[in-house]
């Protein structure tokens, strides 16, 4: 009889936490998730989940008891925010992964998945990068903190020899989505969206059930223990067709406006300044996270994860965005009024 694998994941009440939680279920792993207090549980108790009170900056000898029988960990928890502060995104990010590392010294741990970024590559334009590309500081607090998580996650596998894997997807859509899709949706339903250079400028993206498929390879597959991997959809689509495809599912009006990225690029600094000067709590209007969002060509090469982790995307972005919107137009119905976003 093989041993039963018991997986624990933080971030389970997430979007990309509650997607990988239903996959490991149907691999029949048994599931403990690490849940705060005022976290929205209610899917993973209709799952059966295993729910485990507590938060990763509460120190790892809190976090020990409940992780200490998984064999595999999968640590999905982050604070993103293009506005956040940058001490509450150390605690939470850099802290507590350093947390549940701490907590996991000396375990039988089969496998540890950390769910990165590659936002640790920068925000200048790069055509087809691969892992080979060095991390780049870009002054962002998001960048930052996900560069150091790695710097953090690599002593700790010296020092102790853990086997651990980081997946480092762009910009993740897709069902439930709380981020990304919900914000360029509102900016569309009001009107708001101005494209950089004619939203013709390629990005790459990738659908959440890609993602979760690479998460359970990065599991199993032994020729991944110490690497990391760009995880894509394995296509560019430029900003434009994206913006579209949302448009013509979700009944917006196509915008027509178009500005300079260069001039976009230029009053990112300035405007942010001024924000900061002033302690605005919401980000300005133009900021070097949306400019990235908008204007930078960032396509990226996903050899390597199929090479050593036997990726290969399944789902296509144009396709998946599609099935995206539909699910905001039957789910999110606000994102379709003529009014402010909310929830």
């Amino acid at each position: 009889m093989s041993e039963q694998r018991i997986a624990y994941v933080t971030g389970g009440t997430g979007f990309l936490g509650s997607h990988l939680v239903e996959r490991l279920l149907k691999e029949r792993y048994r599931v403990k998730a690490l849940v705060r207090k005022t976290s929205d549980r209610s899917l993973l108790e209709a799952l059966g989940v295993e729910l485990v009170e507590g938060d990763i900056t509460d120190g790892p000898e809190r976090l020990k008891a409940g992780i200490e029988e998984a064999t595999h960990v999968f640590h999905a928890a982050a604070y993103v925010d293009e506005w956040g502060p940058l001490e509450k995104m150390v605690q939470v990010n850099v802290n507590g992964l350093g947390n549940v590392l701490e907590a996991l010294r000396g375990s039988k741990l089969q496998r540890f998945v950390y769910m990165g970024s590659a936002v640790v590559y920068g925000s200048l334009d790069r055509v087809d990068m691969d892992e080979s590309a060095p991390f780049v500081e870009t002054g962002d607090h998001y960048n930052h903190t996900k560069i150091a998580c790695e710097h953090v996650l690599r002593d700790f596998v010296q020092a102790t020899g853990l086997a651990a894997v980081v997946l480092r997807p762009p910009y993740v859509y897709g069902e439930r989505d709380r981020h990304l899709l919900p914000r360029v949706a509102a900016a569309l339903r009001d009107r708001k969206w101005i494209y950089l250079n004619g939203g013709l400028v390629p990005f790459t993206l990738v659908y959440v059930r890609n993602v979760v498929d690479a998460c359970m390879l990065a599991a199993t597959r032994e020729e991944a223990i110490g690497e990391g991997f760009l995880i894509t959809d394995g296509e560019a689509i430029t900003r434009r067709e994206f913006v579209e495809i949302l448009c013509e599912e979700m009944g917006y009006d196509r915008p027509e406006k178009s500005a300079s990225r260069v001039v976009a690029k230029l009053l990112c600094p300035f405007s942010e300044g001024l924000a900061k000067l002033f302690g605005a709590e919401e980000p300005p209007l133009v900021n070097r996270f949306r400019y990235k969002f908008a204007a930078v060509r960032l396509t990226f090469d996903i050899s390597k994860a199929r090479r050593l982790l036997g990726y290969e995307p399944r789902y296509r972005t144009r396709d998946s965005l599609r099935e995206t919107a539909r699910w905001f137009v039957k789910n999110r119905p606000e994102l379709l009024a003529a009014k402010n976003l909310s929830g």
